[in-house]
């Protein structure tokens, strides 16, 4: 298998872990910061586990990565704050829709990390995700008071910051594994996020609360966040960005089974939008993957 099918192949596998994210947010009983700084804590733990058990180095190379890595943690934290509250705010189907504007900032981006001039297409993919966000707000599109647009304004905010840690990640530390790189970050954002954790609350979880934390920490942070870091070695940012549109669908579809969050017609259309994206990059990459 080459190494851009098996990087096709970890980040669908990636996207559908990712995907749970949103139920987390509504079964947890506690606000965005408290629950990023307690998944990170029991990701960490995770991957170090993980390294230990493996004989794997877990250790960076010097100083410079260490400040630069853990610099790329404390964004990855602010993505999560920003994403969890837009879905708190809101729904899951507009937290999850309005972080996927992120392929066109991505796509924006990534040319000044390439020197590669932008492509038509992608210019044209990206614009179609922000079409299928605008359809989804509606005529709430001007009421920033509304928690739609207060959804998808954090849901937004949660974009940049995350095209921003991907790509800095993908081109700055190539050198660095999967689970190293995110072993580290979610170090960092345990120790950003301490002395801000509403710990009375937190003492007074439930066990089911705590298993669902668990859950989070460990396969839809954990493994989740190693599987994509992996697959952005092999793949395109902007590739992986566009394929992970399918994450807004099958999070949108458990929110409307499990927490009876049903969609608006126009969020079905936006996200039917959106998700066309992803398809369209999937099947490019698949021709891409034929001809190498």
């Amino acid at each position: 298998m080459s190494d851009s099918k098996q990087g096709l192949s970890v980040l669908y596998v990636a996207v559908l872990l990712l995907a749970l994210n949103g139920l987390f947010s509504k079964l947890i009983p506690l606000d965005a910061t408290s629950i990023t700084q307690l998944r990170s804590v029991l990701a960490a733990i995770t991957l170090l586990a993980f390294a230990v058990l493996r004989k794997r180095q877990y250790k960076l190379d010097n100083t410079r990565q260490y400040i630069g890595i853990y610099g790329i943690g404390a964004l990855l934290g602010l993505h999560w704050i920003s994403f969890f509250h837009s879905m708190q705010v809101s729904t899951v189907a507009i937290g999850m829709l309005s972080l996927f504007t992120y392929p066109m900032i991505t796509v924006l981006l990534e040319p000044f990390y390439t020197k590669q001039k932008l492509l038509i297409s992608d210019i044209f993919a990206a614009l179609i995700v922000l079409l299928g966000v605008y359809i989804m707000l509606g005529d709430k599109i001007t009421a920033f008071d509304s928690d739609i647009a207060q959804g998808v304004f954090w849901g937004v905010v949660s974009a940049f910051l995350f095209a921003l840690r991907n790509l800095l990640q993908k081109y700055y530390y190539p050198e660095v594994s999967a689970d190293r790189l995110m072993m580290h970050q979610v170090t960092a954002v345990s120790i950003m996020l301490l002395v801000f954790v509403d710990y009375p609350s937190t003492i007074s979880l439930t066990t089911n609360d705590w298993l669902t934390l668990l859950l989070l920490g460990t396969i839809s942070t954990a493994a989740a966040h190693t599987l994509l870091s992996y697959s952005l070695k092999h793949l395109a940012a902007k590739s992986v960005a566009m394929i992970s549109c399918l994450q807004p669908f099958i999070a949108t579809l458990f929110a409307w089974l499990i927490l009876s969050e049903e969609p608006t017609n126009a969020v079905l259309l936006g996200g039917c939008i959106i998700v066309s994206v992803a398809l369209y990059e999937s099947f490019k990459q698949s021709n891409i993957n034929k001809k190498s």
